[in-house]
This record gives C-alpha cells, structure tokens and sequence, in this order.
C-alpha cells in the first residue's frame, strides 16, 4: 500500500468514525435530560481515552523513529506528538464530567505527572539537541514513556465498562432504545482501532525501510573500508572540527609509523590544511606537502580533500599519493639544467671575474710601487679599500654560482619575493649585456612580502623562463631586443610576468608548451624539460604558471599565493 492509499484510508475512517460519533449523538439528544447527561459524560470520557491512545501510538512510532534518523524535521515531529498527547492527557481527568467516571481518581496523580514529564521533554526540545545527544535521549523517552500505553488502556476498558454499564441501567427503562447507541459506540470504537492499526503499520514500515537503508550503508562503508584499506594511496579520515583521526589505511600507517596518538598525525593534518587550495570547478581541495616524517626523512605528498559520511558523521577525507621519487627525478633533471646553464654561462662568468681580478692586479701594483716609495698615507690606503671592493665583487659573483648550482631541497618555507627574483636576474644578467639583449626589470614590492616553497627551485624557475626569453631573443633576429620582469600584487597573490619581443610562441606549441620534451628551440640545444619542471615547482608551490603571446612576443605569468603568515598580517591590518 503507498503512502498516498494509506492517507486516503486514513481520512475515510476519520470521516466514518465522526460520523457514527455524529449520530450517536443524535440518538442520545432523544433519551430523557439524565440519561443525555450520563451518556454524553461517558461518550466524552470514551472518546478522550480513544484520542489519547491515539496520539500515544502516533508518538511512539515518531520517537522510534527519530531515535534512528535524529534530524531536524524528525525532532520538530516529536515536538508535534508529544504536545499534542500532553493536550489530550488533561481532558481525561481534568474536567468536571470524569468524576461521573468510577475509578478515576487512581490515574489522575498519574496522569498529572505525564503531563509534567512530557512538558520537561518539550523544553528540553525546544532548546535544543545535537544529533549524538538526541538518539540515546529520545530512546530512553520512549521506555518512559510505554507504561502510559497501559495506563490508557485501562482507562479505556473503565470507560467502555462504566458505558456498558450505563446502557444496561438505561435499558432496563427504555428497552431496546439504546441498543442502537452501544452499537454504535462499537462502531465507533472499532474504526478507531482500525484506524491506529493502519497508521501503526504505515509507521512499523517506514521504520522497517530506514533500518534496511542503515544496514545498506553500513555495508557500503564496510566495503569502503576494504577498498580504501588496500589502497596503496595514503588514506587519513578525521574530524574537521577536533581534527581527531577516525581511520588510517596501511600506507598512511607506514608514511608515519607510528601509533594514532603521535605527534605525526597532527603535523600531517596541519601540513594539509596550510597547503590546501581549491580545485576551480570542483569541490575538492587539491594539496602539495613536504612531509618530515619520524624518522627525519622527508616525503613529497600531493593529492586533495574531500567531505565524506564516515560512521555516520560528516567526516574529511585526505586522498595523499607518495610522489617522492618523482619529485627527486625532478630534482636531478632540474639540476642537470641547472648545470648545463652553468656551462652555458662559464664564458661570461669567467669574464665577468677577470674584470675585478684585473682592476686588483694594477691596484696591487700601484700599492706597491706606493710603498716602496714610502708613500703609506692616504693614497696607499686608497688602493687597498679598492682591491677590498674588488675581492669582494669576487665574492659575490662566485656566491652566485655556489647558490646556482646547489642541489635543491623538498623543504617548503617561506621566503622574500623580491630578493629572489633579484639573485635569478643578477646571474643571467651579464649573458644579457653580452648578446645586446635590453633587460628591464620592475619589481616594486615591498621587501617583507613572501611566499611558501623551496627558494632556490622558484629562483630556478625565473632563471629558466630567462634564459628561455634570452635563446627566443637570439633566434629571433629582431634589431632591438628586449625582456622585461614585472610584478603585480592582486589580492592574495603575487604575480611576476617575464616578456618578450621576440615573436612569440607558434600556434602549435601553444597547447604543449608546458609538456615534457617540447621545445621550440633548434636540435642540440635544450632538453625541452625546463618549462615542465618549473611548472611542477610552481605547483608544488600552490601556484600557477600560464604562458600567452601579446604584440610582438610572448608572455609567461608566474601566479603565488602569499605565504599565511603575510596573508594573515594583511587581514589583521
């Protein structure tokens, strides 16, 4: 039977039993003004009994079933019986026609004290319950709550007694007139029962479809947890709010080693939310982290987010793949192009020396000469702060190449913007000044301003987008070239742009330019790796980087998010 036929019965025997309450009615308006009284002090007593047995089934079954499903329109419902059951209990006792009743003084203290209890239920309601909180509650409410269904049973009984005993009374004076009511006060009585056994089963089947629909999900997520057990992927459910692990699967087990109470857990967690980002498009929350794990080892772990029903509660889920080797083969492609810049640069490094070695060797020179004329005054002095100055441009430039050529770490913190982007330009910037190449460099932000990552890979990132500017540049043919550096805070980001006028990017490579092994430079120079790795690091950085052609050349945008810390200082201001 659907629920509609079951509301349709419902109505008709509503509408049945009124009427046969209707013309019962009628019936005892003919009897003398006594027996009316009686008999209506009686109907009243049955029909209050019949309805608060009535409101008592209907909350029962609510309280069952918000027990299983605690949810919001469910606890409005048990509101809704269990006011309309304490309206019902005071007309059984409380009006002056139930003292006609025999016996009814031994349930009115009873009765009295379901009202009080019923009333402390509501504005226990009405204040509020969490879901957890609501399940146990409400169950205990409904063992404290069975003993009344006796209660009105009897108290029916008493009232179909004290009826029948009215109308045997008024039969022996009016014979067979009143047999007609009793029959049908019979009538009556039996459409309600029916009624409450029709709307008891509607009740009994939709607790029986939530139970089978609770043991369907828990045997999705026992099949869940298998899946996601054997997963070799790195799998960590907690609570969002308290950040408490609900479940771990062996590969987060091992990545941590070590039992669900260790710090780890909490660094691993924390580590995910600080590096998370939105996914545009997607509810997911996409993520990059350089785990330091117990033992000292440090691990590249990239993946997302996601909201999950675990246990029956709505629970986060981090989805966490182990790239280490990857992100240690982009290290040494990396430094193989880190290298191999190096190479391309010694002639011009070996220049740039030899100019400050030159300047010391005549200073040292004339030092001398100075000496051995005994001239050890201000002069002298003189010669000495240059060659000073001059060991330390040495310096400097050798610094260059020792920071250049280290090998780069997974360790991400933060660090200055624009002293970076300073040092990457500094290096590149005599092969420019000796192939002619006019570099303009804008960078006007302020010297605290930072973002997360590993410093030296984002310096090799700008270096490698340089370099790559420099080679269009040279193949280009173009009489006047030029690149320019330019910054841009927008928002919660910083965006550095690398330009050029050399013709831009062919067509076809458009959609493969950040691909490995494309290249649009000649056979035998490039490995057409370096923009595909700086976009690993970009990203690993939680970053962007995007590359289109604008007049006479091209552009590539470099997107980073402030590190938290600035983020934070900014929001505060």
């Amino acid at each position: 039977m659907s629920g509609k036929q079951a509301r349709l019965i419902t109505l008709a025997l509503i509408a049945a039993t009124l009427g046969l309450f209707a013309a019962t009615g009628m019936l005892y308006l003919a009897q003398n003004a006594q027996r009316q009284l009686l008999g209506t002090a009686l109907r009243t007593a049955g029909w209050a009994a019949y309805q608060a047995q009535l409101e008592y089934v209907r909350t029962a079954a609510a309280l069952d079933l918000a027990a299983t499903d605690p949810s919001r329109a469910m606890l409005d419902e048990v509101m809704l019986r269990l006011e309309a059951l304490n309206s019902r209990l005071p007309i059984l006792h409380a009006s002056q026609d139930r003292e006609n009743l025999p016996g009814m003084a031994q349930f009115t203290p009873r009765l009295t004290a379901y009202e009080e209890r019923i009333q402390s239920w509501l504005d226990r309601l009405q204040a509020g319950l969490t879901a957890d909180a609501a399940s146990p509650l409400l169950a205990d409410w409904r063992q404290e709550l069975a003993p009344l269904r006796g209660d009105l049973q009897e108290l029916l009984e008493l009232s179909l007694a004290s009826e029948e005993a009215a109308l045997a009374r008024d039969g022996e004076l009016a014979g067979n007139v009143a047999t007609l009511p009793l029959v049908l006060m019979f009538l009556c009585g039996g459409g309600l029962f029916v009624l409450l056994g029709v709307q008891a089963r509607h009740f009994r089947r939709r607790l029986d479809d939530m139970l089978e629909a609770q043991e369907a999900q828990r045997a999705s997520e026992t099949s869940f947890r298998a899946v996601i057990e054997s997963m070799p992927t790195i799998i960590v459910i907690y609570d969002p709010a308290t950040r408490r692990l609900s479940f771990v699967n062996h590969a987060a087990a091992d990545l941590v080693d070590a039992d669900t109470k260790h710090p780890g857990w909490q660094h691993l967690i924390s580590a995910a939310i600080g590096n998370a980002r939105t996914v545009p498009g997607d509810s997911a929350v996409a993520m990059n982290i350089a785990f330091a794990r117990p033992n000292g080892e440090f691990s590249s772990l990239r993946g997302s987010a996601y909201d999950v029903m675990w246990e029956g509660r709505r629970q986060r889920l981090l989805a966490l793949a182990d790239n280490t080797k990857i992100r240690d083969a982009e290290l040494q492609v990396m430094q193989a192009a880190k290298l191999a810049t190096l190479g391309e640069m010694a002639t011009a490094i070996a220049h740039e020396a030899n100019q400050p070695l030159a300047v010391i060797r005549m200073a040292v020179a004339n030092a001398k000469r100075l000496y051995e004329k005994g001239e050890v005054g201000e002069a002298l002095s003189a010669k000495l702060t240059r060659i000073a100055d001059q060991v330390e441009r040495v310096k400097r430039i050798t610094d260059q190449v020792r920071r250049y050529g280290r090998l780069g770490s997974r360790l991400q913190e933060p660090f200055a913007v624009k002293e970076s982007i300073s040092l990457a330009v500094s290096f590149v910037a005599e092969q420019y000044r000796a192939a002619g190449i006019h570099l303009e460099v804008d960078v006007d932000l302020p010297v605290e301003l930072s973002v997360c990552g590993e410093q030296t890979m984002f310096e090799q990132v700008i270096v490698n987008l340089l370099v790559n500017a420099r080679d269009a540049c040279e193949s280009g043919g173009g009489t006047d070239p030029a690149v320019s550096v330019r910054s841009l805070v927008r928002g919660d980001c910083v965006e550095i742009s690398i330009e050029d006028n050399a013709g831009g990017i062919p067509a076809h490579m458009m959609q493969r330019i950040f691909e490995p092994f494309a290249t649009t430079k000649p056979a035998g120079k490039g490995t057409g790796l370096g923009l595909s790795v700086s976009r690993n690091i970009v990203r690993d950085m939680n970053g962007d980087i995007s590359a289109q052609n604008i007049r006479a050349g091209a552009r590539f945008t470099v997107t980073l998010p402030l590190a938290l810390a600035q983020i934070d200082i900014g929001e505060a201001a």
